[in-house]
């Protein structure tokens, strides 16, 4: 029996999206709202430039090759650990409810991740 906390991770990432949405439109302050389109393009330039800066951070370059990798492989590392050792576990016959439980968070999260960001894509 799937734990109901367990099933609700699969809306973590739509609430974390309605949570940046509800700040977004009742704490931003008035100032940071465009008020014609010439602010609102100098404002996505301002994203921009942060997003560049924040991806040549990351981008490698800036330490070993090796370390860059691991920094961008974890999260698959982890899902695939942990969802392997499920995949073990039931095979084995040694089933765990903690271990189905981590298992069904991991891939309530990866699918509804990936559910909310096709779905924000086809807007």
């Amino acid at each position: 029996m799937i734990d109901p906390l367990t099933a609700a991770t699969a809306f973590v990432p739509a609430l974390l999206d309605v949570g940046k949405a509800l700040t977004q439109r009742f704490l931003a302050p008035k100032e940071m709202k465009p008020m014609n389109v010439e602010e609102y393009v100098q404002m996505r330039q301002v994203d921009l430039e942060m997003f560049k800066a924040m991806n040549e951070t990351t981008a490698g370059g800036s330490s070993y090759p090796w370390v860059d990798a691991i920094v961008r492989l974890q999260r698959p590392l982890v899902a695939v650990a942990v969802l392997g050792t499920w995949a073990y576990t039931v095979a084995a016959g040694q089933q765990s409810d903690s271990v189905n439980n981590f298992a069904a968070a991991i891939g309530f999260y990866l699918f509804g991740d990936r559910t909310l960001f096709y779905a924000k894509k086809s807007k």
